[in-house]
């Protein structure tokens, strides 16, 4: 090392401090710079970390997309119930006005309705399906590989799920109905 660089000059070190309070001041501000930089590479190097976050995240997307795709297809049912349930109060009428009975001589309007509410739950299923391959698409590979994996699981162990799916639908139940009990 040369004088120049132990003066700290042309981007050398700089010369350490003469008094030994501001030598272990140095010493104490050097130790935190360094703890500073080995922190923010340990960050880096959290690969699991990393992964957790960006998995939450798409989670998290996959999440928000899902409900827009299921309230989008509620609408749809909704509005398809009360379009089929408009033609059928509609045939209802035309056959009451012409004197036949929905029951008897009625039949091929009951089987137009019945043909129509098949397309619409066609329709229906079909729109279902596009949406949830759209968002399956949009899934990351490693969250594809973990609701495989699930899904696996909970069709190796049918009767356990459905038995808790079923008393997770009666705790439901018991809740709402008390719920209503109390308004």
């Amino acid at each position: 090392m040369t004088a120049a660089e132990g003066t700290g000059e042309q981007g050398g070190p700089e010369a350490p401090p003469d008094n030994p309070e501001a030598l272990v001041e140095e010493i104490n501000r050097t130790r935190e710079e360094l703890g500073n930089t080995v922190e923010a590479l340990a960050a880096k190097v959290d690969v699991k970390a990393r992964a957790q976050e960006k998995a939450t995240e798409v989670s998290g997307q996959l999440k928000d997309k899902v409900r827009d795709v299921t309230q989008g297809l509620s609408g749809k049912a909704g509005q398809l119930k009360g379009e089929v349930t408009d033609r059928a109060a509609g045939a209802r009428q035309a056959a009451a006005e012409n004197g036949k009975t929905v029951l008897g001589a009625g039949q091929p309007v009951t089987q137009t309705i019945a043909s129509r509410a098949a397309q619409a739950g066609a329709t229906a299923q079909s729109a279902a399906t596009q949406a949830g391959a759209t968002a399956w698409a949009a899934t990351p590979e490693p969250v594809q590989q973990r609701a495989r994996r699930v899904a696996a699981t909970v069709n190796q162990h049918r009767v356990p799920f459905a038995a808790a799916a079923a008393a997770g639908a009666l705790l439901l139940g018991g809740w709402l109905v008390v719920r209503g009990l109390r308004r």
